[in-house]
Parts: structure tokens; C-alpha cells; sequence
């Protein structure tokens, strides 16, 4: 009985974490402070994402076993719908208790713009991942981290990690992914 609830609180978690990013907030956006170092020192991919699209993308060829192999063993990925968007989610299952268990889902969001992404717990924070808008989202309950892509005007790509010890490790981890595997594949402006 343990074992299986070992199983569905991820799948349960990440469903939460993904679905508190789905509604948009109300208001007019403006700029969180200043360009951070790494913005304008290089050429950004999203300086004007304009018409970019997500909606030829799979979720499963911008994240892939490769891609998530450093981090732990998984299963195989599982591709789904869930709060709508297009998941592929990779899930290490503990054998015993001194292991840490782990979900990295990569979900992609084809009428979901980057101001839509909510504070799952502790705030939503602007970031830089090699020159494209990003935000990033933690919770500590349920312990995770998501760090959402800005793709073209109306689309992102969430990079989801949950089930770890910590928000650090989990917003760690995101950043990784994100910025190695995920966002050298999404279409440039």
C-alpha cells in the first residue's frame, strides 16, 4: 500500500502544480526591474517572440530520456493532457525509503501566454534562460518548482520538476533542464 501511494502522490502533485498555472491574472504587465547580465550581453530568441508557435511541438522530443538520465533512473515517459497542456512526464520510482523520488514533466501550453503562469506558493519571478523570458514558480506544498518558457505571444513551455527533498533542488534541476534540454529546441522569434 505505501508503494502505490509512492506512485500516485507525484502524478498527484504535479497535476496541482501544473493546474496553478493555467488561469491568467488580470492587469497590465510591465517590466520587473532591469535586464539581467545574461539578456544583454547575448542576443535574445525572444526579444520580439511575436507569432512563434508551439502547437508543432511534442512534448516528448523536447525532453528525452537523455535529457533527464543525470538526474536519476526513470521510467519510461508517459505523454498525456493534463490542465491543458500537452505533457511528457518522466517519473523515478522509489525502491526504498533513503531514496529521493523525482518527476520531470516537460508541458506545453499552446494557448497559455508567459503572464499566465500563477504563484503556486512562492511567488512567480522573472528569469532569463539563454536570452528567452522565462518565470519561475515554486511550492512547497506540494513540494516543486516550474519554470515556464515564453514562446512566441500566446504560448509556453513549462519545464516541471517535483518530488525532491527541496524547492532549491527542484528550481534547480527546472533551471537545468530548461536551459540544456528544452529551451534549445522551442522555434526563435
Amino acid at each position: 500500500m505505501k508503494l502505490l501511494a509512492r506512485a500516485v502522490l507525484p502524478v498527484a502533485a504535479g497535476a496541482l502544480l501544473l493546474s496553478g498555472c493555467t488561469s491568467t491574472q488580470p492587469g497590465t504587465a510591465s517590466p520587473a526591474g532591469s535586464p539581467s547580465a545574461a539578456s544583454s550581453a547575448g542576443e535574445s530568441s525572444s526579444a520580439d517572440p511575436g507569432s512563434a508557435s508551439t502547437t508543432s511541438l511534442e512534448p516528448c522530443t523536447l525532453l528525452t530520456a537523455s535529457d533527464v538520465s543525470a538526474y536519476n533512473t526513470f521510467e519510461a515517459p508517459e505523454e498525456k493532457k493534463l490542465g491543458g497542456a500537452r505533457l511528457c512526464s518522466y517519473r523515478h520510482n522509489v525502491t526504498d525509503a533513503s531514496e529521493e523520488s523525482m518527476t520531470i514533466n516537460v508541458g506545453i501550453r499552446d494557448d497559455a501566454p508567459l503572464d499566465s503562469v500563477n504563484d503556486t506558493g512562492n511567488g512567480v519571478k522573472d528569469i532569463d534562460v539563454n536570452g528567452r523570458k522565462a518565470k519561475e514558480a515554486s511550492s512547497t506544498t506540494p513540494l516543486g518548482c516550474t519554470v515556464a518558457l515564453g514562446v512566441g505571444d500566446k504560448s509556453r513551455v513549462d519545464v516541471n520538476v517535483i518530488s525532491v527533498k527541496t524547492v532549491e533542488k527542484a528550481c534547480q534541476v527546472a533551471e537545468e533542464v530548461a536551459t540544456k534540454a528544452v529551451e534549445p529546441k522551442l522555434p526563435k522569434a
